[in-house]
């Protein structure tokens, strides 16, 4: 059906979508953040990758990884650190103490982003480019204001 569209920025945009449409991802966060990554012009990373420790200790799964840097990455929705799940500052620790653990089994570095930030987009460069996670072509700034355009409210783009 998309080859039939009569518009070729139509049918390269829907390709675009098609390429990329996986099951892997496991929220709509996670989907927005595939995109942020690709259009910030960092590497594509694995995803849904599970980090082992000794036996018999359980096993952590990063949304985000990048081998050869050994660099994680997770998305995390606000709701997940506003107290409305539980205590707000449990999750804090416990996000802390699995960091710790990542940390001892060879992850480099984690870097930490939720909606906002996957959203502006600049924030999630910032937390990779700290993390470690070197860029490897420019930036495509017009599908981050696309983003940033579809998936903010109106009411928000006027304050």
């Amino acid at each position: 059906m998309n080859a039939t569209r009569l518009s070729a920025r139509g049918r390269r945009h829907a390709r675009w979508v098609l390429d990329r449409a996986i099951s892997t991802p496991e929220s709509p966060l996670e989907y927005v953040s595939v995109a942020a990554i690709e259009w910030l012009g960092f590497p594509a990373p694995a995803l849904q990758k599970w980090i082992f420790g000794a036996p018999g200790e359980d096993a952590d799964r990063l949304d985000f990884w990048w081998e050869p840097w050994r660099i994680g990455g997770e998305a995390d929705g606000e709701i997940k650190y506003s107290g409305e799940l539980g205590d707000a500052r449990s999750a804090m620790r416990e996000r802390s103490l699995r960091d710790a653990r990542l940390l001892d089994r060879g992850v480099a570095a984690t870097a930490h982003w939720g909606w906002r930030e996957a959203i502006a987009a600049k924030p999630v460069r910032a937390a990779l480019l700290a993390a470690g996670l070197p860029a490897e072509r420019p930036e495509d700034s017009p599908q981050l204001r696309s983003l940033q355009r579809a998936l903010t409210p109106p009411t928000a783009r006027r304050q």
